[in-house]
């Protein structure tokens, strides 16, 4: 089927000197995402280099918002590769950088972990103090806290983001059962309990608060979450929406009244009625 009249005319504006005007274009071809059809991909082959740079920029964009649709499809699915679904959120906040690398380095690290038996929370923790691993509180001020890449490179992370890290490349794993104990993360097993944030300690469960199940789905979101709360607290539009629609599962061109205020504006409070200053 061919582009609609209105389709080619934005097109024609990627090729403008003026920067604005080809944003917009861009934004608005976003929005028309349904009606491009094949034509970025054929729009590739321009022989003007500032077209091709453009849909570049566009094919970007869309690749991003398709991927992201995609996180709750991979969570809710009857499989989850846990080392992917980590990559995916490490991607929603760090959208630039490498998936391939990002796999590479999880890859790296199981490898890593793996020298030294981890089929118990006893050897898990050691493995993970070997390694200088460290575990921090769950916090809405650190979201590189929530990023694969980024927690295995300074190690460092959230006890949450460790504890699913450690269930997707310890040898024993697949065994560990994620649970909640009061306001921490840990990994369940065999009567005992390993708790990140304090020290990587392992304690028989009757010594420790009741852990609750953590379903390992509802982990990885949690995950997703904090770092939606990352972004409302840097006040940055940009992330609160593209994470906000992998939360929700939202398609980029629908409203936004699955937000709040103010990233919802019809959502704003009234204010109170202005009353004059003079006597009556």
């Amino acid at each position: 089927m061919s582009p609609k009249p209105d389709i080619i005319s934005l097109v024609s504006l990627l090729d403008d000197e003026d920067e604005g005007v080809a944003i917009n274009a861009i934004a608005e071809l976003l929005y028309r995402e349904r009606e491009l059809g094949d034509l970025p991909a054929l729009l590739q082959e321009s022989g003007d280099p500032l077209v091709r740079r453009r849909i570049h920029q566009l094919q970007a964009a869309l690749t991003l918002r398709r991927r992201r649709r995609e996180f709750l499809r991979m969570i809710a699915g009857p499989e989850i590769i846990l080392a992917e679904a980590l990559v995916e959120i490490h991607l929603q906040w760090f959208d630039n950088d490498s998936r391939p690398e990002l796999v590479r380095i999880v890859e790296d690290f199981s490898r890593q972990l793996n020298r030294r038996p981890t089929r118990t929370l006893k050897e898990l923790a050691g493995a993970m103090l070997t390694m200088g691993i460290s575990a921090e509180r769950e916090s809405t001020l650190r979201p590189e806290n929530y990023c694969v890449g980024t927690v295995i490179n300074d190690r460092i992370g959230s006890g949450a983001l460790l504890c699913l890290l450690a269930l997707a490349t310890a040898e024993g794993g697949s065994d560990f059962q994620l649970v909640r104990v009061a306001d921490d993360f840990g990994l369940f097993y065999e009567g005992e309990v390993l708790l990140p944030t304090h020290n990587w300690m392992v304690a028989p469960q009757k010594e420790v608060c009741t852990p609750e199940a953590f379903p390992v789905p509802e982990g990885l979101r949690y995950a997703s979450t904090m770092l939606f709360s990352c972004a409302v607290n840097s006040d940055s539009f940009r992330y609160v929406l593209t994470i906000a629609q992998a939360l929700s599962g939202a398609e980029d061109d629908m409203p936004l009244d699955y937000l709040p205020y103010p990233y919802h504006p019809e959502d704003e409070p009234e204010k109170p009625p202005h009353k004059s200053g003079g006597k009556n």
